[in-house]
């Protein structure tokens, strides 16, 4: 649930709630030389994987982004797109991306180590490799930050490097090539801000069954973040996979830079869900991944970033079979019924809305939606099962968010919203079954509530009873799904409730 002004954040809640809002003094550690004054607004939604290469158009697309009231976006460009020969280079796609930012702030450009010519691996996309001569590598950063004339704030080198389709080098290549990524940036331009490549941030808690290869990507990063210290402003920790270890894994982060002796600002420049594989039955389908990423890795990818598709018997069998899958399956693929198509949604509209909350209440600065825009649209390839259904949100912008226990319930969380100039936003939701708990009776709920009235709606947009009276604010808090079928769409698991 969530707690607004009036009826219309219901309309906002639907879209999004999920580019929620951004807190720079509030939430930890203000980013370093934005320029940025505190409590501004900082999120937004990335573009997507390919801009301009392979085919693809250089799209318009940032007052798009705006439009939903965003504020932030990144794009992938990589080395082979914009120097595909030495010395020869193509600035289409920087020079679309650049001229449609109203500030530096707005921008983030990832680029990836990907060359025919210049790198160890050569490639047209997938992996990148380390550079073959450092020399080139500098040069190539360099003139690419210096093109943009400081019309771009944010550059990183390469994206999720602990995974081996996206780094096909040891962490300690990642190191040297960070801190020539960051010589390189600063020397063109003083002002920019170098994030820490990605971490894909696929792990879990202690006592919890942990991500497989985990222990990998941590060990990775722990390279990156004790030996690169000095080569990095931020750092970027994506926020995929089970949303109630977010403020876990934040932590962790920090804990991490902190016994390296410092401690820079975290964002997230992707995240998302639900996730395929959060659904107990779907996880038989793992090799299907599997067998993609062994492709990726193997740069069968080049040119096409499906090309490494489970193939014959693969995403294309589960379609032939389709209406024999569990529900939690079928969600996930194309032209699945309206019913689950509804639920799908209502699940999604609800881990936007937890997804953002936790993160910006564990200090993250800054965050981009995965993604405007979807690079597989084959229903058959194994990104388009994963994420093919990916749908755009807009945010509402807060100053801070903070959790407020709830003695009695631990299942209930409660986060208060400090807004500049309104009333407070509270969020609260029941944790239960992500599939299934929306059959579980709602359980009443109360909270000290001062002022003389209240509004509620759920993530649907729906209004839901609430009582506001006598110092107290009482209204029922569960996923329970409306079992009206013109209300298919509407659920109870979050909601907002506006001060009159």
């Amino acid at each position: 649930m969530l707690v607004s002004e009036d009826m219309r954040m219901a309309a906002i809640t639907r879209i999004g709630l999920a580019l929620s809002a951004m807190v720079y003094g509030a939430l930890g550690q203000p980013l370093p030389n934005t320029g940025q004054a505190k409590g501004s607004a900082s999120l937004g939604i990335a573009w997507g994987f390919l801009y301009g290469y392979s085919g693809t158009k250089a799209e318009t697309f940032m007052p798009i982004v705006r439009g939903m009231g965003g504020g932030f976006t990144k794009v992938y460009l990589f080395w082979n797109q914009i120097e595909p020969e030495k010395g020869h280079f193509q600035w289409e796609a920087l020079d679309a991306f650049v001229n449609q930012l109203n500030s530096p702030e707005e921008g983030l450009v990832s680029l990836f180590s990907t060359s025919t010519w210049a790198v160890e691996k050569p490639g047209t996309m997938l992996p990148p490799s380390p550079a073959k001569n450092p020399d080139d590598y500098y040069r190539f950063v360099r003139a690419v930050v210096a093109h943009a004339k400081g019309r771009v704030r944010y550059w990183q080198n390469d994206s999720e490097p602990n995974s081996p389709i996206y780094w096909a080098g040891t962490k300690d290549q990642f190191v040297q090539e960070l801190k020539l990524f960051h010589k390189a940036v600063k020397d063109a331009d003083p002002s920019a801000i170098v994030v820490a490549g990605g971490y894909d941030g696929l792990f879990n808690p202690p006592g919890t069954r942990p991500i497989p290869g985990q222990e990998k990507g941590l060990e990775f990063f722990d390279t990156v973040m004790r030996d690169a210290a000095d080569a990095f402003d931020v750092f970027d920790l994506r926020l995929y996979a089970d949303p109630y270890t977010i403020p876990w894994r934040v932590d962790y982060i920090r804990g991490r830079m902190k016994a390296f002796g410092y401690e820079k600002p975290i964002i997230a420049t992707e995240y998302g869900g639900p996730d395929f594989y959060e659904f107990m039955p779907n996880l038989r389908y793992a090799p299907l991944v599997m067998k993609w990423l062994q492709a990726i890795a193997a740069g069968h990818a080049n040119g096409d970033p499906a090309a490494a598709d489970a193939g014959q018997g693969g995403v294309a069998e589960l379609y032939r079979n389709m209406n024999q899958l569990p529900p939690q399956t079928q969600m996930f693929m194309q032209g699945c019924s309206p019913q689950l198509q509804a639920k799908f949604e209502r699940i999604q509209a609800r881990d936007l809305v937890m997804r953002n909350v936790l993160a910006l209440s564990a200090g993250v600065q800054k965050a981009l939606y995965w993604s405007l825009h979807v690079d597989t649209p084959n229903r058959d390839d194994v990104m388009n099962l994963m994420y093919g259904k990916t749908a755009v949100v807009g945010y509402e912008g807060v100053e801070t968010v903070t959790r407020h226990d709830v003695p009695g319930h631990p299942a209930i969380l409660l986060f208060e919203v400090s807004r500049r100039g309104k009333n407070p936003l509270y969020v609260v939701w029941e944790k239960h079954d992500v599939f299934s708990g929306e059959d579980i009776p709602a359980t009443p709920f109360g909270f000290e509530w001062t002022p003389r009235g209240a509004v509620a709606t759920d993530t649907a947009g729906h209004a839901v009873p609430v009582k506001a009276e006598k110092g107290r604010i009482a209204l029922d808090v569960c996923c329970q799904r409306v079992r009206d079928r013109e209300k298919i769409g509407a659920g109870t698991d979050s909601l907002t409730v506006a001060v009159r």
